[in-house]
């Protein structure tokens, strides 16, 4: 780990952000890297584009005639917004399910303003409002389609969990028994590898010819989709949607919680993962945009658009100023 972002209070260095990050292409070389690319982390929501391989890949998403929009969404960890809302249940629809069906959890929209006005009136939420019920509704959709247990589609011991499990060591081309496993927010398994193994993952995705002939259309579909609906993959003031949409066609990226970071330049044959210690998302928002520009694909004349998530400032509760933070890592090369 090495020292990634510094946080200033008035002009004196308060706190810091440790962390790692990797940097590989699509042939297994670590090309940049900064703290130690060999960190194991969990991948969180950042493995969601390759959880999706499965009900693509096996053709149930084709079976049920998911569009462009629907497979990004099944990628997401969205902010409750109609959109999100709306295209989970054209899914559930599509496979004959109800919203009974999800097992994510109810949580309130990551949208603040959906939020508060579903409070404001009294409306509780529901599983599809969980971040994750486009990647719940994936789930059900392969389930559905090979007729297997529909209620326990979320527990380890389900054979699509283990499906998804051995799609990521195929991706990632790392052994899937030393996958290490643990329980995300929304009740599945999480996958825990090297920032490293799962970055030549990533690059693959974005270089699907370096994948097995089976996995290629499969792995162009997501990425494409991703790149032509970032809205439904993340939400309209979330970091991924900023990104995606201002360079279209060039460049993937995925949130996933506590501090993770993943995505993936696909016209480079480039993959990266982020992992912060700290896990305070605002802050690896810093890291992340700090990455895209060492590695070209922000220009620093565009470095002012992402201002907010580049050099984030903090206000007391009188609505003063009090300090700012700022990326203070260069990226090491092999």
């Amino acid at each position: 780990m090495e020292n990634l972002v510094n946080v200033y209070r008035g002009g004196l260095l308060d706190l810091y952000t440790t962390g790692s990050i990797a940097v590989v292409n699509s042939h297994n070389n670590l090309l940049y890297y900064a703290g130690n690319p060999d960190d194991v982390s969990y991948a969180r929501s950042s493995a969601k584009l390759m959880q999706a391989m499965v009900p693509v890949a096996c053709g149930a998403t084709k079976e049920y005639n998911y569009t462009e929009q629907e497979i990004s969404q099944i990628c997401a960890s969205h902010s409750g917004e109609d959109i999100h809302i709306n295209t989970v249940r054209s899914i559930l629809k599509k496979i004959g399910l109800d919203e009974s069906y999800l097992q994510c959890g109810a949580h309130y929209p990551f949208k603040e303003d959906v939020a508060e006005n579903m409070k404001a009136n009294g409306i509780k939420p529901l599983d599809v409002h969980n971040n994750c019920s486009g990647k719940h509704a994936g789930m059900l959709t392969a389930v559905k389609y090979l007729n297997e247990d529909l209620k326990t589609y979320y527990k380890i011991e389900h054979p699509n969990q283990k499906r998804i499990i051995n799609m990521i060591g195929r991706i990632c081309d790392y052994d899937p028994k030393k996958i290490i496993i643990g329980l995300d927010g929304c009740g599945v398994p999480v996958h825990a590898m090297p920032l490293k193994a799962f970055a030549y993952g990533m690059a693959r995705m974005g270089d699907a010819l370096t994948l097995d002939e089976d996995l290629q259309e499969p792995a162009k579909d997501i990425i494409n989709a991703v790149m032509k609906y970032p809205l439904n993959t993340s939400g309209s003031d979330r970091i991924d949607y900023k990104v995606i949409s201002k360079y279209p066609g060039k460049v993937v990226v995925k949130s996933g919680a506590n501090g993770y970071f993943a995505g993936c330049l696909p016209e480079r044959g480039i993959g990266f993962a982020i992992k912060t210690t700290d896990g305070i998302s605002k802050l690896r928002n810093v890291v992340l945009i700090e990455l895209l520009h060492q590695i070209g694909l922000i220009p620093a004349d565009d470095l002012s658009y992402f201002d907010a998530e580049y050099r984030p400032k903090d206000y007391n509760h009188k609505g003063e100023f009090v300090g700012h933070s700022e990326a203070c890592f260069k990226l090491k090369t092999v």
